[in-house]
């Protein structure tokens, strides 16, 4: 598998590895805070309402700039939406680390939504610029693994600079982390044409139709997923730190063993996806990701719940870079850039549902139920997949 997976490697778009640097160092610096926002909130004063808001309020906007992007790439390319998205999200949690109050981390959070949205989908509808069919999940596969690296190095070092300089410091680090990625994707060469043949990356295929019902079901399934990442980003670190007495360096350390699954499996089982079955690949995938959630609500010792996270993020991959290849096969090619910004968009408000739903259960029944409603969201990803036709990869 390893053989092959280095001679997809070689088959892909050199761009890639440009697009992989870019992905890995910011996440570097999201991984730095993510984990640590729900604490940093509550440190100014944020009931569990506000946090969910926080979430929402974020998805919002996030689907915003995807939606903006994904209409406008269809005229202009992807390219220049990928610098664009890092210097407005860069610009947004410089502000954060400004912030003052709950009320003014709401403010610049949902600013800085636009800049994460646009990124988000115009890396993605690059990738399939410069990705022959038949290698798309795989360079997905690669582009959500470098970003995992980042998820490795980032929560370790941000549980030790939120040690030694405060809840803000890792705000800081992400406006650099950013800016520096914005500098690289500057190098980006122009994306060639969006339609290939399974055999040459060169040249050009007969235009491919939109696939419907194979959008619908693909939307569907990211908006499960997507609601459970809002109920888990809403109560994961106050769940792990109240309820399990992990310290913030344990709760960054987690997402380590999550990034360690995402890179050592991810590409290969993306590979496997190409040559195999997406569709497959991408419902057992949800599996893990489902379980990692539920280890939390089961208060496993901290150990297991690692193994279980590297297992997660390997998951995690397989989904994400096999939903994204059958995305492109499934819409089309002249309107790739609309339903990819179309879709990324509406799944988001999976995000506002599942944190939405999480807060609610939090102060109403208990914080182990709200991190449970995540799981269940996720489980029901497998639904919509399931629906997906056989037929398409």
């Amino acid at each position: 598998m390893i053989t092959r997976a280095r001679a997809g490697l070689l088959a892909v778009h050199p761009a890639l590895a440009l697009l992989a640097f870019i992905a890995f160092i910011a996440q570097v610096g999201i991984a730095v805070m993510l984990p640590l926002l729900p604490l940093f909130a509550t440190e100014l004063g944020a009931t569990p309402f506000v946090l969910g808001l926080l979430t929402s309020a974020f998805a919002v906007t996030n689907g915003l700039g995807q939606l903006g992007v994904g209409v406008l790439s269809d005229r202009l390319g992807a390219r220049r939406f990928i610098g664009g998205g890092l210097a407005l999200y860069a610009g947004g949690n410089a502000l954060i680390a400004t912030a003052a109050s709950a009320t003014w981390l709401l403010a610049w959070r949902t600013l800085s939504g636009f800049g994460g949205g646009a990124l988000i989908v115009s890396q993605r509808i690059y990738l399939a610029e410069i990705t022959a069919p038949d290698r798309r999940a795989f360079a997905n596969g690669i582009l959500s693994a470098a970003a995992s690296a980042g998820s490795v190095a980032g929560p370790a070092f941000g549980g030790f600079i939120a040690a030694v300089g405060g809840l803000r410091a890792p705000f800081v680090v992400v406006a650099v982390t950013s800016a520096i990625a914005f500098v690289a994707s500057l190098a980006l060469p122009h994306g060639r044409p969006q339609s290939f043949t399974a055999e040459s990356a060169d040249a050009p295929a007969v235009e491919e139709p939109v696939d419907r019902g194979g959008v619908i079901a693909l939307l569907f399934a990211n908006l499960a997923m997507l609601a459970g990442y809002g109920a888990f980003i809403t109560t994961y670190a106050p769940l792990a730190t109240e309820r399990l007495g992990w310290t913030t360096v344990d709760v960054g350390l987690t997402f380590s063993f999550f990034g360690a699954g995402s890179i050592l499996l991810g590409p290969p089982i993306a590979h496997l996806a190409d040559r195999t079955s997406r569709r497959a690949v991408a419902i057992g995938g949800i599996v893990p990701v489902a379980a990692f959630g539920l280890a939390l609500v089961m208060g496993l010792p901290i150990w297991a719940v690692f193994g279980v996270a590297v297992l997660a993020g390997a998951g995690l991959t397989a989904f994400n870079a096999s939903w994204y290849a059958m995305l492109a096969d499934v819409s089309g090619t002249r309107a790739r850039g609309r339903i990819f910004g179309i879709v990324s968009a509406v799944s988001n408000v999976g995000i506002v549902i599942g944190a939405t739903t999480a807060a609610q259960l939090w102060e109403r029944v208990d914080l182990v139920a709200a991190m449970g409603s995540g799981v269940v969201a996720t489980l029901l990803a497998v639904v919509p997949m399931l629906a997906f036709r056989a037929a398409r990869r």
